[in-house]
């Protein structure tokens, strides 16, 4: 009995054995089988965070050829572009100087790093930013965002009044804040579905609005919102009673976190994420987003300035500062150098705006001697004046900013007539200065940045 117990337990060590080698040559079967399998694309996606018109993050099955990939795939109507990465994360940048008036088409091609070759993929995609404007309506105003056919999608009800608008850096929402009596605000926030990229021409569409959600509402005096291109907010909120002020940030997934800061003015998130600038009683002050991760301290520019604008893809940011004899200077902020100065003068100035690498910058100055005028300059970063030019009849509004659309290389905002009857949105193309005013009465107006991915199973995702 005990020898045929034996040879059972040998028979069972060696059947698992058989097993286990099957297995084992199934698993390299497979392996070689899936090696052979030409790459795919797994995911498309547009990238804010850029230094150029456009750019597209694309994802790889498995490691390819980089240059294979620039050498055969193909961008039509043909803008000038690089590819960079490596492995199977690439990145598609269009150059500065692209200018993109209609959707994109990208055809994919090239051989991962064995020479297997990429069946090639098609993706449509459309970089233009959409134009959000707050309209004067009968009864109050209205939030609406210009469709591609020109008509106007409403995106709130009519309120009494809108005070702020802040689109969300990814395409995904825009959030205002409602004036219903001088101590009454709400922070509201309508979410949207970017549909600015498809594996079909007619998958391009507008964005489709989604829920609205209010994020803070009661006895408010003031309210300042900011987003970045990851699509964070910043909401700062603050009431009659002391210590009612409350800031906290609103992550792209919707969680809240609540920031302690003493500050003297509104805060404004760093594009691409990395920090905060907070206005102090003795200058601007530049805060980690996350300092226990980072490790990095705070930095101080002292002074009398004022945050007017970022160069998004750079790093760059274009301040005011004020003069103790009643001069105003514009300075560009370069990473690493100290402030460098690229105008200085009495005008007023109105707002500023600069490209995504901070090799141009827009100044809007108001002179009241002898007339009151406004001027455009189109500076360089050395301080070079490239073009200038007035707006006879019109100038730029209270309260109205610069907002650049690097895709089509136009500016954004809202101009008002001499008896400040009438306020227009006004395009005015970066390179010409001349603009366009359009019909619709409105109050604010800023740029949507197009967003939207694809994932692998060419889906859009949200």
């Amino acid at each position: 009995m005990s020898s045929t117990g034996f040879g059972s337990s040998t028979g069972k060590v060696r059947l698992l054995s058989i097993a286990l080698m099957g297995l084992g040559l199934v698993a390299l079967i497979q392996q070689q089988i899936l090696l052979r399998r030409p790459p795919r694309l797994r995911s498309v996606a547009i990238q804010s965070i850029r230094s150029g018109a456009a750019a597209l993050d694309v994802r790889f099955s498995r490691a390819m050829d980089r240059k294979s990939v620039a050498e055969n795939s193909r961008l039509l109507p043909h803008q000038p572009h690089q590819w960079f990465g490596q492995q199977d994360q690439f990145r598609l940048l269009l150059d500065p100087g692209a200018l993109i008036r209609s959707p994109q088409k990208l055809v994919l091609a090239g051989r991962d790093q064995r020479g297997l070759a990429l069946p090639n993929r098609s993706i449509w995609w459309d970089p233009r930013s959409y134009l959000l404007a707050v309209m004067v309506e009968e009864d109050g105003e209205q939030l609406k965002l210009r469709r591609e056919d020109g008509s106007w999608l409403p995106l709130s009800s009519v309120e009494q009044r809108i005070l702020q608008i802040e689109p969300l850096g990814n395409g995904e929402g825009v959030a205002f804040v409602t004036d219903h009596d001088p101590s009454k605000l709400e922070v509201l926030l309508r979410q949207l579905r970017p549909r600015a990229i498809s594996d079909q021409a007619q998958g391009l569409a507008d964005p489709l609005p989604g829920a609205i959600q209010s994020l803070a509402s009661g006895s408010l005096l003031f309210a300042h919102l900011s987003s970045n291109q990851r699509g964070e907010l910043l909401v700062q909120v603050g009431g009659i009673e002391v210590g009612s002020d409350r800031t906290w940030i609103r992550s792209a997934n919707a969680k809240r976190r609540d920031l302690d800061l003493e500050v003297a003015g509104p805060i404004r998130l760093l594009p691409d994420g990395s920090g905060l600038v907070v206005p102090s009683y003795e200058g601007l002050d530049l805060l980690p987003m996350n300092p226990k991760k980072t490790g990095n301290s705070p930095q101080s520019l002292p002074g009398s300035r004022e945050l007017k604008s970022f160069c998004s893809g750079s790093g760059r940011a274009v301040l005011l500062r004020n003069w103790p004899d009643y001069r105003r200077s514009i300075e560009l902020v370069i990473p690493g150098q100290p402030p460098r100065q690229v105008w200085l003068g009495e005008e007023g100035v109105m707002a500023t705006a600069c490209d995504n690498r901070g090799e141009k910058i827009w100044i809007v100055l108001r002179d009241a001697s002898p007339t009151l005028r406004d001027e455009l300059l189109l500076v360089n970063s050395s301080g070079s004046v490239l073009k200038r030019r007035y707006f006879p009849g019109w100038y730029l509004a209270s309260g109205a900013v610069l907002d650049v659309d690097p895709a089509t290389n136009r500016l954004l905002t809202v101009m008002t007539d001499g008896d400040g009857a009438k306020r227009r949105a006004a395009l005015i193309d970066g390179s010409s200065l001349e603009f366009e005013l359009l019909k619709p009465q409105v109050v604010l107006a800023r740029w949507l940045p197009a967003g939207g991915d694809l994932d692998e199973f060419h889906q859009v995702r949200r």
